[in-house]
């Protein structure tokens, strides 16, 4: 036996010798000598070689040892062979199979004493392991960045060049979805477990419409842990038609898919304590359907409809309705293109700044996503720069002989009419309260107090502008000169102004409309920024008492001494104002940390309040990255490849602190057998053994 292996043949082969290689035995023609050289030569090149005398075959131990299968057309060294060329043994040394077997040997446990053979294999296999601990680093990042898949082919051939060791196998667009996928599934594991250890949950969704113009539902869950407020996403799941049975079980099918979250389980419908929905214009009766349909899980959950950007699509809409707000829209953007497609009229612009002594301002666009914002700063610029536009546009039309001429008076005849002038203002107006809102909602630090209160804030705001003329709006009230530049027509917007202000009070009181409006308002006791600056004895306690008979429930469920929060509460607060200054700066998470050993009851009373969806940030965020994803891939993506690919980028660690040993070693271990399919359900792996493998 030339193998240190010797004794370790299979023996159910070796108990089984035919009289063929009995008669062989007698007859002296056993293996032929001259072989024993090149034999001795593999076998020190290929330490993980066998070669078994009696039989005339050779194995691979690492493969057999843990019982991973060659496919394909390829020699078998599982099994064994009696073909001893070259070419063959090289191409088993770089197959998959192979590298897949030194994986296992290299992550598993081996004995305390290694002979010089042993320590050679183990060696070697961990040189297959750091090969692909940089593969796995790659499929990292380019999901991360938001980079296609696809870039993983040259990005193989850059480490080449650089001089990275990444190995021959492994090197395909299969492979790539295959890391991704285990890169993934790790972080759903740790979503799973931070969900098992807290005591309380909310759901987000978000509805939204991938390239394939499918409708599809974003879902996100949100928890908070000693004061920490964590919003991840679980997934995306394509929803057959808008309605609120369909839609709620894309959500209840997400969350069982990636989590194994069963909502209709008893354990996690006692921890669920709120649902968070977009509000897009006409989905009213659809999101609320859906709230009530949650609610059959958990009465107790609250409902919040509050997402930034489908509130700004509603604001949109309300606008898109008045014929005054689309004249305006179009004089800003053909006053931005009049000037953004002429370099000359640019600089005759500028120079109507400087003989006016103004700062210049020019026109910006507006019509991008972002629309509340980039009208907000369009109308800011255009009233900012009124003076040198009317200047340079009267030059342009006294120019005849200018191609612009005619487009200049058609500009100037809609900038010297009052009610356009006084409309502009009033927008200016609106606009800037609703935008604070948004700010609000955006910040992915504000709490449900935060942004409820906001909320009432904003809408008292609307309404006394229907009473009275806005700060901007009171410039132009009656005038019928502005800078200096007699304007035309009646002027008399009360009508617009009117319809405008009501139908956005309303798209605005729609945000809590399934929500308990007390249960709302009491969650402010979560949120330092609105604590007094000076102790209030009697302050928190009715919204203590209010939150504790809304979800007493699931407060029992997640075993809280519900008779000590009261006491706790006024106990806590003293604490609190006798030890620190400035409550305004403090964090729950910093007041968990000092006092959640004396105060364990209502700090948990907290978490509960901080799990109630409020910001939309993250929401935000991976609407962002999935339309990102979208126009890189140019190809249809299906929804468990793109829920890979947020999970990456939204809940795994940055490029400098990623771990890839967990992702390898669940990769390594869920298919020992076979190095073909290891997602569920897809084709993820290569089945060639040939390092020249493609798609």
């Amino acid at each position: 036996m030339w193998s240190y292996f010797k004794g370790r043949g299979p023996p159910d082969v070796v108990n089984r010798v035919t009289e063929k290689h009995k008669r062989l035995q007698k007859l002296d023609h056993y293996l032929p000598r001259r072989n024993d050289q090149f034999l001795k030569i593999w076998l020190k090149k290929y330490p993980w070689l066998i070669y078994d005398e009696i039989l005339n075959l050779m194995f691979c131990g690492l493969c057999r040892k843990h019982g991973v299968k060659s496919k394909g057309t390829q020699v078998s060294f599982f099994y064994g062979t009696d073909n001893f060329r070259t070419e063959f043994l090289n191409a088993h040394h770089l197959s998959e199979a192979h590298a897949k077997a030194s994986l296992m040997e290299a992550t598993s446990s081996s004995p305390v004493n290694h002979t010089a053979t042993e320590l050679m294999v183990t060696t070697m296999s961990k040189v297959t392991l750091g090969r692909v601990e940089n593969l796995f680093r790659s499929c990292h990042a380019i999901a991360k960045t938001g980079r296609p898949l696809k870039d993983f082919i040259w990005m193989c051939k850059l480490d080449d060049m650089k001089g990275v060791d990444i190995g021959p196998v492994f090197r395909t667009n299969k492979s790539a979805r295959t890391f991704t996928y285990f890169i993934a599934e790790v972080e759903r594991r740790n979503l799973r477990e931070k969900l098992e250890r807290s005591k309380f949950f909310s759901v987000l969704s978000d509805g939204i419409t991938d390239s394939s113009t499918k409708e599809a539902e974003l879902v996100y869950v949100q928890f908070a842990r000693a004061g920490k407020v964590h919003c991840q996403v679980v997934g995306v799941q394509t929803v057959e038609k808008k309605d609120p049975l369909a839609v709620r079980n894309a959500i209840e099918k997400t969350l069982e898919r990636n989590l194994q979250l069963k909502l209709s389980n008893q354990d996690w419908a006692k921890k669920l304590v709120g649902f968070g929905s977009d509000s897009a214009p006409g989905s009213e009766g659809e999101n609320s359907g859906v709230a009530l349909l949650l609610r059959e899980i958990q009465p107790c959950a609250l409902t919040v409809y509050c997402f930034a950007h489908h509130l700004e699509l509603s604001y949109e809409a309300v606008f898109q309705s008045i014929p005054l707000y689309n004249d305006v829209r179009n004089l800003l953007h053909g006053i931005y293109h009049f000037y953004h497609s002429s370099p000359l009229l640019r600089s005759s612009l500028m120079t109507a700044f400087k003989s006016l002594h103004l700062r210049p301002v020019m026109p910006s666009q507006v019509g991008g996503r972002r629309w509340l914002q980039e009208l907000q700063a369009a109308l800011q610029n255009f009233l900012k720069g009124y003076p040198a536009i009317v200047q340079q546009l009267h030059l342009a039309d006294e120019d005849r002989s200018d191609t612009t001429h005619q487009k200049a008076k058609e500009l100037l005849e809609f900038l010297l009419q009052a009610d356009i002038v006084k409309f502009v203002h009033f927008l200016v107006d609106v606009i800037n309260v609703l935008s604070i809102f948004s700010r609000v909602n955006q910040n992915r630090n504000s709490s449900i107090a935060d942004v409820f209160a906001t909320l009432e804030s904003t809408v008292e705001m609307l309404r006394i502008y229907q009473t009275r003329p806005g700060p901007k709006e009171l410039w132009v009230d009656s005038v019928t000169h502005f800078h200096g530049n007699r304007l035309g027509g009646k002027g008399d917007i009360s009508d617009v102004r009117s319809t405008v202000l009501t139908h956005l009070i309303k798209k605005l009181q729609g945000c809590f409309r399934d929500a308990s409006q007390d249960v709302v308002k009491a969650t402010m006791i979560g949120s330092f920024k609105l604590w007094p600056t000076k102790i209030n004895q009697e302050f928190g306690e009715k919204e203590v008492s209010i939150l504790i008979a809304h979800y007493e429930p699931v407060l029992e469920a997640a075993n809280v001494e519900i008779d000590e929060m009261d006491t706790e509460w006024s106990m806590l607060k003293l604490e609190i104002y006798a030890r620190f200054q400035n409550i305004r700066k403090l964090t729950w998470d910093f007041v968990n940390s000092v006092y959640l050993h004396k105060y364990p009851n209502i700090l948990t009373l907290v978490d509960l309040v901080l799990t109630l969806p409020a910001s939309s940030a993250e929401a935000e965020r991976g609407f962002s990255q999935m339309k990102l994803a979208m126009s890189q891939m140019h190809a249809k993506i299906k929804a468990e490849s793109m829920t890979d690919l947020l999970i990456i980028q939204l809940n795994s660690p940055d490029i400098n602190n990623f771990d890839p040993r967990k992702a390898i070693h669940l990769w390594n271990t869920r298919t020992p057998s076979s190095t073909g399919d290891m997602r569920p359900n897809s084709a993820c792996s290569s089945n060639s053994e040939s390092h020249y493998e493609s798609d």
